[in-house]
Parts: structure tokens; C-alpha cells; sequence
């Protein structure tokens, strides 16, 4: 799954979560690490390229869930993950590392952070309303134009 569909579905299940139990947040939290290692047809770098891409992963994600009464964190997602995109004998490497936060704000509101690096999209802080799907924050620094590096190596 690319970390736009990842970072779609969690921006959703948080919305769901804000809605559902807007004052079940703050307090210690419970922590879960999940270590990657997987390898898949990367269907975005395919249909950039031209040719079959599969890409492997590896690296962790830790998941801070917290519990509690009124404002504060809902959840931190921490990853930290390789990438190597193959195709034929060709490689290109790249990383997705940052973190993903949900804030509960003292309204009830509930606001998605995504910061770090997102592979060929940005890197900064995307800042998004979970009730209502509006960006606050546009990160400043893209990299859009990595796409067209990635593929010259994988194409080489």
C-alpha cells in the first residue's frame, strides 16, 4: 500500500475513531510495534515507469494509542522504512520516515499530522481537519520531481 492509501485510511479511521469517542484520548499510552519486511507490486511506480516495479519494505512502525479524558494525542504512528523499488536488475532506494499524529483538540475537534518524509510527495508537515477534510497546513518542500529520478535508475 502506497503512503497515500495508508495515510488516506488512517486519516478515515481516525475521523471514525474522533467521531465515535471524541473524549477517549490523552492519559499513558499503549504501544505496539509492528516490524516490515514485505515485497509488492508497486502499482505507482509501474504506471509512472512503464515497466513492472516491485518494491521491497522494511523498517517498523510503532503505534502510540492513547486513552483518557478531553484534549491532547489520540495516536502517534512512528515509521521508519526502507524502500527499494527493482525492476529487472536495476534498484532504486529511497525512505519513508516521519510521523503520523492525531490531536484532539479542547473543541473536540480532531487533527491529522503528517510529518517527515513521504516518499515523492513532501517532506515537512501536511496538517488536515479530520471533521471536516479540510487541509490546514500544506507542507512546503515537495518531491514530486523524484518520480522522474526513480525511474530514470529503474529504466537504466
Amino acid at each position: 500500500m502506497s503512503r497515500r492509501g495508508l495515510s488516506t485510511w488512517l486519516a478515515a479511521t481516525m475521523l471514525i475513531a474522533a467521531l465515535v469517542a471524541p473524549s477517549a484520548w490523552a492519559g499513558k499510552p499503549t504501544i505496539e510495534r509492528f516490524d516490515v519486511d514485505e515485497v509488492f507490486l508497486d502499482e505507482g511506480l509501474t504506471a509512472a515507469c512503464g515497466v513492472e516495479v516491485m518494491t521491497r519494505a522494511q523498517g517498523h512502525v510503532i503505534v502510540r494509542t492513547f486513552s483518557g479524558e478531553g484534549a491532547g494525542p489520540a495516536e502517534i504512528r512512528t515509521l521508519n522504512i526502507a524502500l527499494t523499488a527493482m525492476a529487472g536488475d536495476n534498484t532504486y532506494r529511497f525512505r519513508d520516515v516521519g510521523a503520523d499524529h492525531v490531536q484532539v483538540m479542547s473543541d473536540g475537534s480532531a487533527i491529522l499530522m503528517i510529518i517527515g518524509q513521504v516518499p515523492f510527495e513532501f517532506t515537512g508537515v501536511l496538517k488536515i481537519d479530520l471533521t471536516t477534510g479540510e487541509t490546514i497546513l500544506e507542507p512546503s518542500h515537495s518531491l514530486e520531481g523524484r518520480v522522474e529520478e526513480g525511474c530514470a535508475a529503474l529504466t537504466a
